[in-house]
């Protein structure tokens, strides 16, 4: 994490520690504030984004969902919740939107560690079902991609042990960051994501959905209450590792990310899931991969990264100077398999024989678990 999303976090702890505090004094006065607090240090992902190996969504459901039938198996004596004051990382339970086809494992916190493979709870408010305003978390092109779909009356879930907590969507809003949201008496639960939700840049505009709580129950010992598992592949380009040395993430190339765009039939669990981010990490790197090649006069690096694809002219020898016109990002999938990648900007190029504006088009193909750039089109703009 760079300097300032560390300062982006740290800050974020500070405030919401306070507020906390503050909570005991007068609670519907700041709740508005520390949620949308709570919020703004989690954009800092588009600075570095990466999944922990082995903390993907498909173990993190099977978790939650074996810890639920161990505790339905013990009986479920008193309340089924984890301890009021778990560790950031613990998981909670899971949290399950029907009308949209998503499950979401739900961790403690909002660091980037957590927010890479699950939905966070935010410290300093309740857990769902207790009286206050619960928030949880989630970054906008992964879990929480699609809440923008949904509108008042639509039924939430939250499990955790052996009780389910069902939510009715209220309202929904967009806030800017730092502005004071109203809140619901009761019982209430809100999602909390970056607006618009296909953003991969800084945006301070916060998307929320709004729940109160409708109804409790137990679940019994013997139910089972799963969902089709998504596994979360990882992804990978054929970067030798000299080149993979320099750097081939955002953390170490500076670039304006537009928005993600999924085409094709990807199925709702996989656009709700990290899968999409994982393809679009690997699709930079062989991106920023193929740059620093071409500027450095490797053609062996090249070749490694796009086979059989002469290196165009004007990357030879040249880097980019400015982004006139941000990076978008396309992604084709049919079910919860990527097929291609397409990222468009506008730059441009300094040093190489033919310096000058550019508009540019790579396509990239995924072959299993890798990404290999099949063509890099750059015309006068």
């Amino acid at each position: 994490m760079t300097r300032v999303c560390r300062y982006i976090a740290a800050t974020t702890r500070r405030v919401l520690v306070r507020l906390a505090h503050l909570a005991r004094v007068s609670p519907r006065l700041v709740l508005g504030v520390a949620l949308v607090w709570g919020s703004v240090g989690l954009i800092s992902y588009r600075i570095g984004w990466g999944l922990r190996e082995g903390r993907a969504r498909a173990t993190l459901l099977s978790e939650a969902q074996a810890a639920t039938l161990v505790a339905r198996r013990a009986q479920c004596h008193g309340s089924g919740r984890v301890d009021a004051s778990p560790g950031s990382g613990v998981l909670l339970g899971t949290l399950d939107v029907p009308v949209l086809g998503l499950r979401a494992p739900v961790e403690q916190g909002t660091s980037s560690s957590v927010l890479d493979v699950a939905a966070g709870h935010a410290p300093g408010t309740p857990l769902p079902g207790e009286v206050g305003m619960s928030v949880l978390l989630a970054h906008d092109v992964s879990y929480f991609s699609d809440i923008a779909l949904l509108h008042p009356g639509a039924e939430i879930r939250y499990e955790s042990g052996c009780t389910r907590r069902v939510f009715r969507v209220v309202r929904s809003v967009v806030v800017h960051a730092g502005a004071p949201v109203p809140s619901l008496s009761g019982s209430v639960l809100v999602l909390d994501t970056c607006w618009p939700t296909d953003a991969l840049w800084f945006t301070p505009d916060r998307y929320l959905v709004e729940a109160r709580e409708v109804g409790m129950s137990r679940l019994g010992a013997r139910r089972s209450a799963t969902a089709p598992v998504l596994s979360t592949a990882t992804y990978s380009v054929p970067a030798p590792a000299a080149l993979v040395d320099q750097g081939l993430g955002l953390r170490s190339n500076s670039a304006p990310m537009g928005p993600l765009t999924l085409k094709g039939s990807p199925s709702s669990a996989w656009v709700q899931s990290p899968g999409p981010l994982t393809v679009e990490k690997a699709a930079l790197a062989a991106y920023f991969g193929g740059l620093r090649a071409a500027g450095e006069r490797r053609p062996g690096w090249w070749y490694d990264l796009a086979p059989g694809l002469p290196v165009p002219a004007p990357l030879r020898g040249a880097s980019v100077a400015t982004y006139v016109h941000s990076l978008h990002v396309t992604i084709t999938a049919a079910g919860t398999t990527p097929s291609s990648v397409e990222l468009r900007a506008t730059l441009v190029l300094a040093g190489g024989g033919e310096p000058g504006r550019y508009a540019e088009t790579v396509a990239e193909a995924v072959h299993g678990h890798e990404l290999q750039i099949t063509s890099w089109g750059l015309k006068d703009a």
